[in-house]
C-alpha cells in the first residue's frame, strides 16, 4: 500500500471527519461502559458492534476514493495524462537532417546532369573539328586539282608542240573527268563551285622559290598554295635551271647566297635558258636576301633581277610583293 505524504485535512473532508469521531467516541463509550458494568446487556453489545462497523466502512470509502482524495463529487474517473511533447531542440534537428539530406540529393543530380551535358558538349565538338578537318581536307585536295587542270589546258592549247589526234582526245577526257571530279569535291566540302573560266583565259600563276633553306621553303610554300598559286620548289641553282628545263615560270624568288651556285650566277644562267627553252616569255625574278643597298640593287639588275625582298621577311610582305608582279594570279586578297 502506497501512502500519501499530503497533510489529512486534504485527504478527509470536514463532514467525513466528524463521522469518524462520531463513530469513534461511541465505540469509546460502549467499550468503557463495558468494562465499567457488572453484568453487560445484550444492547451494549450490539451497540458496539454497529460502531465498529460504521467505523470501518467510512475508513474504507475514504480510502477508496482515486488518488487518495475525497472530495465532493469526486466519483468521476480521473483523465489519464497526455504524453510529453518533444523537446524543441529535437524538432529544430530533424528538420535540419531531412533539409540536408534533400539538398544532398538534389547536389548528386545536379553532378550527373553536368557530367550528361559535358559528355554531350564533348561529343558535339568532337563532330564539328571532324567536318571541319574533313572539309579542309577536301578543299586542299580540290586545290590540288586546280595545277593539273591548269597543266592539260596548257598542253591542249600549245602551238609550238602540237599533240596528234588520239593524244588530244586522251587530254580532253583526262580535263574533263578532272572538272568533275573538282566540282564533286566543291560540293563535298560545302563550299560554292567556283563558276568555269575559259582555258584560255584562267590560267593559275606558277611560282619557283629557290632557297637552300627548308624551313624558309616550308612556309614560303605554304603562304603562296593558299594563295591559290602553283609552286614548285628547289634548294639549288642547278635544280632551279633544270625546273626550268621542264616548263616556264611567272614568278622566281631566288636565294642569294647558296653553295656552289649562289643566287647571282644562276639568275645570270636563268635567263640564257629561258631565251632559249621559253622565247617570248620572261619571268619576274626576286631576290631573297638580307643586304639591299643601292650598289646590291644595281647587281641585281645586271644579273637580270627585277625586285628583292629582304630576309627575313613576313607572310603578308611576301603576298605583297606576289601581288605586284601578278596582280591577277592570287585568288584572295587576304593573308593565310
Amino acid at each position: 500500500m502506497r501512502f500519501d505524504n499530503r497533510r489529512p485535512s486534504r485527504r478527509f473532508p470536514i463532514y467525513l471527519r466528524l463521522v469518524l469521531l462520531v463513530q469513534l467516541g461511541l465505540l469509546l463509550a460502549g467499550l468503557l461502559a463495558l468494562l465499567m458494568a457488572d453484568a453487560p446487556g445484550g444492547w451494549l453489545a450490539a451497540l458496539l458492534l454497529a460502531s465498529a462497523f460504521n467505523l470501518a466502512v467510512a475508513v474504507a470509502g475514504a480510502l477508496r476514493q482515486p488518488g487518495g482524495h475525497v472530495e465532493p463529487g469526486a466519483g468521476a474517473p480521473i483523465p489519464r495524462r497526455l504524453p510529453v511533447a518533444a523537446p524543441a531542440a529535437d524538432l529544430i534537428a530533424a528538420g535540419e537532417e531531412s533539409l540536408r539530406r534533400r539538398l544532398q540529393s538534389l547536389e548528386a543530380d545536379l553532378a550527373r546532369r553536368e557530367q550528361r551535358l559535358d559528355r554531350l558538349s564533348a561529343g558535339r565538338d568532337r563532330a564539328r573539328e571532324e567536318s571541319r578537318l574533313k572539309s579542309d581536307y577536301l578543299t586542299l585536295l580540290s586545290r590540288e586539282l586546280q595545277p593539273l587542270s591548269a597543266r592539260l589546258d596548257a598542253l591542249l592549247a600549245a602551238e609550238d608542240e602540237p599533240l596528234s589526234d588520239p593524244h588530244r582526245r586522251t587530254l580532253g577526257e583526262l580535263r574533263e573527268r578532272l572538272g568533275d571530279l573538282a566540282v564533286l569535291l566543291e560540293g563535298i566540302s560545302g563550299e560554292e563551285p567556283a563558276a568555269a573560266d575559259p582555258p584560255a583565259v584562267r590560267r593559275v600563276s606558277r611560282v619557283l622559290i629557290v632557297d637552300d633553306g627548308p624551313v624558309n621553303l616550308m612556309l614560303a610554300r605554304q603562304v603562296l598554295e593558299r594563295q591559290g598559286l602553283e609552286v614548285r620548289t628547289a634548294t639549288s641553282g642547278a635544280e632551279a635551271l633544270a625546273c626550268l628545263e621542264q616548263m616556264p615560270f611567272d614568278l622566281v624568288l631566288m636565294d642569294i647566297f647558296m653553295p656552289d651556285m649562289d643566287g647571282m650566277e644562276a639568275s645570270r644562267r636563268w635567263r640564257d635558258v629561258e631565251a632559249e627553252r621559253h622565247p617570248g616569255h620572261r619571268s619576274v625574278l626576286v631576290a631573297l636576301t638580307a643586304n639591299a643597298s643601292a650598289e646590291d640593287r644595281r647587281r641585281f639588275a645586271e644579273a637580270g633581277l627585277d625586285d628583292y625582298l629582304a630576309k627575313p621577311y613576313r607572310p603578308q610582305q611576301l603576298i605583297e610583293q606576289v601581288r605586284r608582279w601578278l596582280p591577277t594570279g592570287l585568288d584572295a586578297p587576304g593573308t593565310p
